[in-house]
């Protein structure tokens, strides 16, 4: 390698040297300016972001057990066992449902883990309920945990009266 060579490969290294520590040098600034920035904002900076909210839990819609006085209403509803093991599905409605006279079927069922039971409610409105006055109470089964289903029991307005024809 000749002299001039060896001149010309070093000064290509110093200018490669030169940009690479005026990068680091550029990196560094800029990473200590930004240093400074979040120690002047002080405690502010170490505020933890606010927590989010729980997702709101979804409305259970209400089952509606209506039909006009003294006819029976019915609604089923499924359940699933995910307690791990057989149990008997025991289901109660609320005071003020089993005041009004709703039952639930079948009461008592066995249910293996993973299955799904079906039940019906069936109730019936009587003449002394007001047609803009529902009952509202709930359903759950026991031992399937605290989630209670709501029910309305509604009565309906009746038939009109066929007018009958004068001859």
């Amino acid at each position: 390698m000749s002299n001039s060579q060896f001149k010309e490969l070093f000064g290509q290294a110093m200018r490669l040297n030169m940009k690479y520590y005026g990068g680091l040098f550029d990196v560094t600034r800029d990473y200590l300016g930004a240093l400074r920035d979040l120690a002047e904002k002080g405690a502010a900076a170490d505020t933890p972001p606010a927590p989010r909210p729980a997702p709101a839990a979804p409305v259970v819609q209400p089952l509606i057990l209506a039909a006009q006085a003294n006819k029976i209403a019915s609604a089923s509803f499924a359940v699933t066992n995910n307690t791990g093991k057989e149990v008997a599905a025991d289901p109660a409605v609320s005071d003020a449902l089993a005041a009004a006279g709703v039952k639930v079927e079948p009461a008592g069922r066995m249910v293996a883990h993973g299955e799904e039971a079906v039940f019906t409610l069936k109730g019936k409105p009587t003449g002394k309920m007001k047609l803009d006055q529902d009952i509202h109470g709930s359903v759950s089964v026991h031992p399937f945990g605290n989630r209670e289903i709501p029910v309305v029991l509604r009565r309906l307005p009746g038939a009109a009266a066929a007018k009958a024809k004068k001859p």
